[in-house]
Parts: C-alpha cells; sequence; structure tokens
C-alpha cells in the first residue's frame, strides 16, 4: 500500500507541475550589508490591473524586511494624483527623494502583467521587473525580470509574492 501512494503523490506532482511555469532572470548581484538603505519606489504599472504596481512595491518592502534587511523605506505614492497608465516616476526625482533621505540604493520595478488568464480555468499570470539602483551614481547595479503563470487554485497575490520573493533571493545571494 505504501508504494500505490507513494506512486500516486509523484505522479500527481509531475501532472500538477505542469500547471505552473516559471522564467527568472537576473544580472549578477552586489554584495549588499544588511544595513544598507533601501528605499522602494513605486512600481510602474503596464498592466490594466488598477493598483499592480502599488501592490507590486508594497510586497517588494515587506519582503525586503522578511530578508534581514534593516533599513527598508517605502518612497510615498500619492494616491489623489496617479500617473496615468504606463507612466512611471521620474527617475531623477526618485533618486532625489532618496539622497535626501540618506538611502543607498533604490529598488524600482515594472509591472507588465498582473492578471488571470482568460478561460475556463482562470491562471493566475505575473511578469515583473526589478531594478537595484545605487543613489551616489544613479546606475543600475542589478536587474531582474520574472514572469510566472499558476495553477488553476492559486491566487494572483500569492503567485506575485512568489515571484517577487525568488527575485529578492536571487539579489541577496
Amino acid at each position: 500500500m505504501t508504494l500505490i501512494k507513494r506512486i500516486f503523490g509523484i505522479t500527481t506532482g509531475i501532472l500538477l507541475s505542469g500547471c505552473a511555469s516559471t522564467a527568472l532572470k537576473a544580472s549578477h548581484a552586489p554584495r549588499l550589508a544588511h544595513d544598507a538603505a533601501i528605499a522602494v519606489a513605486p512600481f510602474a504599472n503596464y498592466t490594466t490591473t488598477p493598483g499592480a504596481g502599488s501592490r507590486a512595491a508594497s510586497m517588494t518592502a515587506s519582503l525586503l524586511l522578511t530578508h534581514g534587511l534593516a533599513r527598508v523605506s517605502a518612497m510615498a505614492v500619492d494616491h489623489h494624483n496617479r500617473l496615468p497608465l504606463g507612466l512611471e516616476p521620474d527617475p531623477a526625482t526618485l533618486l532625489r527623494k532618496a539622497r535626501a533621505l540618506g538611502d543607498r540604493y533604490v529598488v524600482e520595478g515594472a509591472v507588465q502583467e498582473w492578471r488571470y488568464t482568460i478561460g475556463l480555468d482562470g491562471q493566475p499570470a505575473v511578469a515583473v521587473t526589478m531594478d537595484l539602483v545605487n543613489v551616489k551614481s544613479g546606475r543600475i547595479v542589478w536587474t531582474a525580470t520574472a514572469s510566472r503563470s499558476g495553477g488553476p487554485r492559486e491566487s494572483v497575490g500569492v503567485l506575485a509574492e512568489d515571484t517577487l520573493n525568488a527575485m529578492i533571493r536571487r539579489l541577496l545571494s
């Protein structure tokens, strides 16, 4: 009976693994001190899902803290003057704000996909890019892009958190 359960478990795992796919590419990560001051800028939202950029930035700030970085702050978003769809905050303005706050790095990003696919199964799909910018030089010192689709019983929020967490693990590795 144990052998049958084991075979059933392995078969189920193989079948379910076909429901999800992940792609993650990242550049070589710089060595970050755990006390490095990092600001998380609002993420640009290139989707038709309202607030996807804000959700991604909020999750990113939270995940950086859970990974042990002690000085993480989220740059304020003016919810009353939202940017038109597809426009991101001005990079020079973000760097000025980060310098004024004494941050060493700014994490910025963009959300390209944040939705459920169309069809009977309605699988979640997420695509995000993330950059780490050195505040002093204004240069991108690390970049990553990830896209992922999940299974029919997964939520877009869980999928997004897992995707962002994988990106942050690459940054901190």
